[in-house]
């Protein structure tokens, strides 16, 4: 099972898949995203993020209309 995490801004309402499950398995899934996630998180630098992987979490951002970056 894999377990994914997004890094999420309130301030800007977005979010952004960052881990999964550990670091070979993000570098697997996530690695061709590479330069648009540190352009993101570089883009963020001064934001209060969270990091976020449950149900209610997740359902919460979706529900308040949160872009997710791809």
């Amino acid at each position: 099972m894999k377990t994914w995490y997004k890094a999420v801004c309130d301030k800007h309402k977005e979010m952004i898949d960052i881990f999964v499950t550990d670091v070979a398995i993000t570098n697997y899934y996530l690695l061709e995203r590479n330069d648009v996630i540190r352009k993101w998180l570089s883009d963020h630098y001064v934001c209060a993020l969270r990091l976020i992987h449950h149900d209610l979490d997740l359902d919460e951002v979706y529900n308040n209309g949160f872009k997710k970056i791809r």
